[in-house]
């Protein structure tokens, strides 16, 4: 059988599941452009809709409520994180971890500024207008808070710190510091103000010592 030219160099047909997939995947980019401009309270699952290309109507279908649309978006962008994360700290462990963290947190203003706004006016608004996601906020900040912690007893272990250093309490005020950096930037858009924040808290890290053996 001899196939014609657009038989022979058709693309394979997407499934549904794969158009499901980039369908809400446009919809989660578009809704995280609108609350960076307009907050959570601001931006309408049917602005997302017509934003994404798509019906106004699409969003209620796939997420049910605004709360829906926000929480998928939050574990979209923390997943994202997540794996960003894992791939830059494989092979580093103790203080170079922690450093390393706090690096990759406050340098998001720089990778995607949306992203950043998007996220802390979820965190923000999920005190007053949105309760509903305040456990899915506290999941984000323990796993950072647990991560940084680990860290800290893996410098801790390795001598990188002093013994008596109790690394739960400073990788909460570290948590603490970096989001209150994050709120600063975003209030008043200066990146050198933020870089010389960074720095400052950098600094405020203990210095690793040598070890003697």
């Amino acid at each position: 059988m001899i196939l014609s030219t657009d038989e022979t160099t058709a693309a394979p047909r997407r499934t549904q599941a794969t158009r499901r997939r980039e369908s809400d995947n446009r919809m989660l980019r578009a809704a995280e452009r609108l609350i960076a401009e307009r907050g959570v309270a601001g931006t309408s699952l049917a602005d997302v809709g017509v934003a994404a290309g798509y019906s106004r109507g699409l969003p209620v279908e796939r997420f049910g409520s605004k709360v829906g649309l926000v929480r998928a978006l939050l574990e979209s962008m923390d997943g994202w994180f997540q794996a960003y994360l894992a791939r830059h700290l494989d092979g580093v462990a103790g203080l170079a971890a922690v450093k390393l963290r706090i690096d990759a947190h406050l340098g998001s203003a720089d990778r995607n500024a949306a992203a950043t706004a998007a996220l802390y006016s979820i965190y923000t608004e999920s005190m007053f207008g949105l309760p509903e996601l305040q456990p899915l906020v506290a999941q984000v900040a323990g796993r950072w808070r647990d991560g940084l912690a680990a860290d800290l007893r893996e410098a801790r272990r390795r001598g990188e710190i002093a013994r008596s250093a109790d690394c739960a309490a400073e990788a909460s005020f570290l948590l603490a510091a970096m989001r209150g950096l994050m709120v600063q930037y975003l209030m008043d858009r200066s990146a050198s103000g933020l870089a010389k924040s960074k720095a400052l808290l950098l600094a405020r890290l203990p210095r690793p010592r040598t070890v003697t053996r």
